[in-house]
């Protein structure tokens, strides 16, 4: 277990935490955008996207991220203890400076108007904001935040003086607590200054921040309410406020001296025109999602704008036309699987509340994808070319249609908690399903009348598999536990069930000490299974005997802790894939039980890994919203 990886290679990535504001920036090259995708930015070329570069260097969710105006630096900040802000070298794509006086959060960052300066500052439980020097990384100004919390910033240009000329010193504008403050720093002191804006009886709740192109005119304020504010910079008055749309004003980006593009939580998207203290609304469009993210092209004719539910558009900035660029899951992923027989589409299930259905010759566009309104979120599926067959938290399953995402029908009270797992037959005539609290339950497909109700389990099943040629036999999992009180600690039993559906008994039950299980497979013969779970361990059974073959542990260090939540069995019989808590994707040669290879991207808990057809490609889900495609090389 002591050998280098050498099997398996990353070939792709989707996810995107479009929930976080300013998540996604158009580089000044005009090739390349970049997004937080879990606690890793994802730097992706804008004509292939199989071009794809990854700036890894946090532990955690990235908060907040920023791109410099020469798009030689980027910086981001993370969430957590190790909350640091790293300034990136974008030609080199590593780490420049690592900047670590920050706990709890890091809520903004931003470069000044000539990237020599960049502005940080945590939530309301750290209170601190620092000025840091880009080309050295040391600090040229701090300060407790005042008001107690900022939710958004921006840099303006330099201060003027009172004949409008340009000072030495920068400004910058912050808002949170429901007041906007204007701040002037003095960088070779230190010295900071600030005053609030006088807002009359306009109380708001603020959102986003942004200068007029010059820097000069004018400073908008997006709120809550679903309007935005208007203030002259010269005389910090209060000139307008406009009403946009429900849900608030999510994002502000100036794209010329005169015009602005607003996104707002309901998804409208509107182009206003400012003159003369005047702004007057010229386009508006629709997207789907909260536009959290809007980012202006180089080339000043297009604009990238990105929602809450993983979308990503490019819009032109004249009329507002849109093409949809990409979409990702921007929550946990839950479940993979390919169809049978097909090695170029696979479907995800994700805690956003979305099933999608996913084509990888065709640039990962997603051919189709299932909602069910107040469903709660999907949690296992199974599907082929023409149906998807899914179990959700509500209860339900539900059936759509491959092509087009309809819902075909749903069979309510399936499962009392959720349905936590699912399996199609061969035959196509049966499924089987698990429930949270332990049922094994057969249906037949026409009437969608449960045939068979089998209960042995005490805890969630976590999967099922029928097997055998005329899918006479399911096979289940469980997290059962059966505690006895030795030496004041418990010792636990956990359940591989083997029923006869038939005669609905059960045949054989293997049980493993130590924890739950987590997830199984068999071979193609049916006569051997491996289980893994909370035993930290990777265990071969022989279905025909009650005590396990070999048990080979899970990390390269016993004493790690790596809790394997999923694990598939290639179609050939060679290799098995294992993810877990460790949030590296193991490959594993079956026969010896010996790891031949590692991949490593994933910034959260790997909850599912699974094979194509031709064992060619692995695809992972975790939870930090990602599915990593995966080349595996014989």
């Amino acid at each position: 277990m002591n050998q280098e990886p050498s099997i398996i290679e990353l070939e792709h990535t989707i996810g995107f935490s479009g929930k976080i504001p300013k998540s996604v920036h158009v580089h000044s090259n005009g090739e390349d955008f970049l997004y937080i995708s879990g606690a890793c930015i994802v730097v992706t070329n804008l004509m292939n996207p199989h071009k794809q570069h990854f700036l890894r260097g946090h532990d955690n969710q990235i908060s907040c991220l920023a791109l410099s105006n020469n798009g030689l630096l980027v910086a981001s900040g993370q969430i957590g203890d190790n909350s640091d802000v790293i300034i990136w070298d974008f030609e080199k794509k590593k780490p420049k400076f690592r900047l670590s006086e920050h706990d709890y959060e890091v809520v903004v960052v931003q470069f000044s108007h000539n990237d020599q300066l960049l502005f940080s500052c945590g939530n309301a439980q750290d209170k601190k904001l620092f000025v840091w020097d880009t080309s050295n990384g040391y600090i040229v100004a701090s300060c407790i935040i005042f008001p107690e919390k900022i939710t958004t910033m921006r840099w303006g240009g330099y201060a003027k003086d009172i004949k409008l000329r340009d000072t030495a010193k920068y400004q910058f504008a912050t808002a949170g607590n429901k007041q906007i403050c204007l701040w002037k720093l003095d960088s070779k002191t230190g010295q900071i200054e600030h005053e609030f804006i006088n807002t009359g009886s306009v109380i708001r709740e603020y959102k986003c921040l942004e200068y007029s192109k010059n820097r000069e005119d004018y400073l908008f304020a997006g709120t809550t309410s679903g309007d935005f504010l208007c203030f002259q910079i010269k005389n910090k008055l209060l000139i307008c406020v406009i009403t946009v749309a429900a849900l608030g004003v999510q994002s502000i980006q100036a794209i010329n001296i005169n015009h602005i593009i607003v996104g707002c939580g309901n998804g409208q998207v509107n182009l206003y025109k400012t003159n003369d203290n005047q702004i007057d609304s010229v386009a508006s469009t629709q997207l789907f999602g909260s536009v959290n993210s809007i980012s202006c092209m180089v080339s000043g004719q297009e604009t990238m704008c990105a929602t809450d539910k993983g979308f990503i558009y490019r819009v032109r900035n004249d009329n507002l036309q849109k093409v949809l660029h990409c979409e990702n899951h921007t929550d946990s992923v839950l479940f993979l699987a390919y169809p049978p027989g097909i090695s170029d589409k696979f479907a995800s299930c994700s805690e956003d509340g979305s099933i999608r259905l996913w084509n990888i010759e065709q640039d990962y566009l997603v051919v189709s994808r299932c909602f069910a309104s107040n469903a709660g979120h999907p949690l296992c599926l199974t599907h082929n070319d023409e149906i998807v067959l899914s179990g959700w938290q509500d209860g339900k399953i539900r059936m759509f249609n491959s092509e087009n995402g309809n819902l075909i029908w749903q069979i309510d009270n399936a499962h009392k908690g959720g349905v936590q797992s699912i399996c199609l037959g061969k035959n196509l005539k049966f499924f089987c399903s698990g429930g949270l609290e332990g049922e094994v339950r057969v249906w037949e497909m026409r009437s969608r009348e449960m045939i068979s109700h089998l209960k042995e389990h005490t805890h969630k099943v976590s999967k099922v598999k029928l097997i055998g040629d005329q899918d006479a036999h399911v096979l289940s999992s469980s997290k059962d536990r059966a505690c006895k009180f030795i030496y004041y600690s418990f010792l636990i039993f956990l359940l591989v069930l083997c029923w006869d559906l038939k005669n609905e008994k059960r045949i054989n039950a293997h049980i493993q000490r130590m924890g739950g299980i987590n997830s199984f497979d068999t071979t193609q013969d049916h006569q051997i299974a491996i289980t893994t779970g909370q035993d930290r361990q990777i265990t071969y059974w022989n279905l025909n005997q009650s005590n396990p073959t070999k048990i080979i542990h899970t990390s390269k260090d016993n004493k790690a802790d790596d809790e394997c939540m999923c694990l598939h069995l290639s179609n050939n019989g060679k290799y098995f894939a294992t993810g877990g808590s460790q949030q590296v994707v193991k490959i594993w040669e079956f026969s010896t039980g010996k790891l031949v290879g590692e991949g490593k991207g994933h910034s959260g808990t790997i909850n599912t890994v699974c094979f194509s057809f031709d064992d060619k490609q692995i695809i992972s889900g975790g939870c930090d919203g990602n599915i990593f495609v995966w080349n595996i090389f014989d």
